[in-house]
């Protein structure tokens, strides 16, 4: 439907400009009304998603949001101006170039911002508690490499360039650069395959012979685990994928600590498991690491030469936590020990002097 005071604007306009502008005013005219349209857009539609977003606690959706956010204005008049060069008053040639060059920045926009949006959400993901595949340092360089391969490709093909070429020359060579990055792919690959078949993943917690940390990050070449101190310890993909190695946060059976302690020979055992099992039942619900729904077990390991040895097991929940709630737990037992007038043996050793033998000059 025509408006009279809009078509009187066009017309008035139109005779403004000189005779060779003219055939341009109605693809510019589109142009900046595709730009007011995803203004408007953005200001209404994308920022009402934005705010539904927010109310869930799930963060990739507002990853998400934000990235079209930020596109929406560029990829609108990059599309219109890509249709709107057909018909400018150009040759064919020039109009066919002109529209690559369009759809090749088009084209490398999207990339980039896939590559930033992949970037973002293996971010989050390794903060959250339960990191799967994603939040690497490896799983990014891989996702946007292949995205930014992807989108090369995709340019080159707008202008007639065939990668087929490119990729049987890199055939050739392929097996020297092989050769010459043996140790750097063979890291490459055992950190895909450790990545892949889901073994580690970013904040567990393994133990690798003496060395004990969180997976703080699994590199292209290397694995950084974070011990309880604070140190990085950064250990290559190949020698971590070929130890052995245990995985506490992935262990299906339960985590304990052991405290082992004696009592004298003439206490009863049964009210020294009695009084062990209560302490411990109250520590439970003080000290936050312990897993109220394993009951501790308490037995009895042997007679020793001063005192009954016994052993106690309790569960918990990390095993990173074990040396402060074992330090715990043995406090409050040599205390509650203390209170029950259990006697907690002390070792004694009696030592006999004999005197020398009397020598030949006693004797005479």
């Amino acid at each position: 439907m025509d408006i009279p005071l809009l078509q009187d604007l066009y017309t008035a306009l139109a005779q403004a400009l000189p005779r060779w502008l003219r055939p341009y005013l109605d693809p510019t005219l589109t142009v900046l009304g595709a730009a007011a349209i995803a203004v408007l857009a953005r200001v209404t539609l994308l920022r009402w998603l934005q705010r539904l977003s927010a109310t869930n606690a799930v963060p990739y959706d507002d990853i998400v949001v934000d990235s079209l956010k930020r596109q929406a204005i560029t990829w609108t008049v990059l599309g219109t101006v890509f249709v709107q060069i057909e018909a400018l008053p150009w040759r064919d040639r020039s109009i066919t170039v002109a529209q690559n060059i369009v759809a090749a920045v088009l084209i490398m926009s999207v990339t980039l911002a896939l590559v930033r949006l992949v970037s973002k959400l293996a971010a989050v993901q390794a903060t959250t508690a339960d990191a799967g595949v994603g939040g690497t340092t490896l799983v990014r360089y891989i996702s946007t490499t292949l995205l930014i391969i992807v989108g090369m490709v995709a340019v080159l093909a707008l202008f007639g360039i065939s990668v087929v070429p490119m990729f049987t020359a890199l055939g050739v060579g392929g097996l020297a650069v092989a050769l010459a990055f043996q140790d750097t792919l063979a890291n490459v690959f055992s950190g895909v395959n450790l990545t892949l078949a889901r073994q580690i993943r970013v904040g567990d917690y393994i133990a690798l012979g003496e060395l004990e940390g969180f997976i703080a990050d699994i590199g292209w070449r290397a694995t950084t685990l974070r011990t309880l101190n604070g140190t990085q310890i950064f250990i290559p993909n190949k020698k971590l994928s070929e130890s052995v190695m245990v995985n506490y946060s992935r262990s299906d059976a339960g985590m304990s600590v052991t405290l082992e302690f004696m009592v004298g020979h003439d206490e009863d055992p049964e009210r020294v498991e009695v009084v062990v099992l209560d302490e411990i039942a109250r520590a439970t619900a003080e000290i936050p690491g312990i897993r109220s729904e394993e009951p501790p077990v308490v037995r009895f390991k042997t007679f020793a030469e001063s005192a009954l040895q016994f052993k106690a097991f309790v569960a918990i929940r990390n095993f990173q936590d074990r040396f402060l709630i074992t330090h715990t737990l043995m406090k409050r037992l040599h205390r509650r020990f203390k209170a029950e007038q259990i006697a907690v043996p002390v070792p004694q050793r009696a030592v006999r002097m004999v005197p020398p033998a009397p020598g030949p000059a006693a004797t005479s």
